[in-house]
């Protein structure tokens, strides 16, 4: 019985370090996905930025940092429309954020002001 009670315990112990370690390489994934987004958007590889940025909202969809600097990338590469709806995400998963309400409402301007409005779709991908 008292083997039983060892088993049970040591599956336990071995349950509690995966179930832990999972936790952790997720944290520590998305933190290596943004700081690589961040040095390639640094660099000018938008491509990368966007790509590592989309890593980290598949991760943690309620990333609102990810959603922002996404919606940077989207404006970096000119795709406006994909720019507002990823700020706009940003600010409703942090409305209390004044930087991510700022990106939001400035993109929105500069689609008003361009006329833009219509030329791009969120849904419609791009055709490059």
């Amino acid at each position: 019985m008292s083997n039983l009670y060892r088993f049970l315990h040591l599956t336990v112990v071995i349950f509690v370090f995966i179930i832990v370690g999972c936790a952790s390489r997720d944290s520590t994934g998305i933190n290596a996905y943004n700081q690589f987004a961040i040095k390639a958007a640094e660099a000018g590889l938008w491509n990368e930025a966007i790509y590592r940025w989309n890593q980290v909202i598949t991760i943690d969809p309620n990333n609102a940092a990810a959603h922002n600097n996404l919606g940077v990338g989207y404006e970096a590469q000119g795709k406006i429309n994909d720019a507002v709806a990823s700020y706009e995400r940003a600010t409703e998963l942090d409305p209390d954020s004044k930087y991510y309400r700022i990106n939001y409402r400035r993109c929105r301007l500069h689609i008003r002001r361009s006329g833009s409005e219509t030329t791009e779709s969120v849904d419609e991908p791009n055709s490059e």
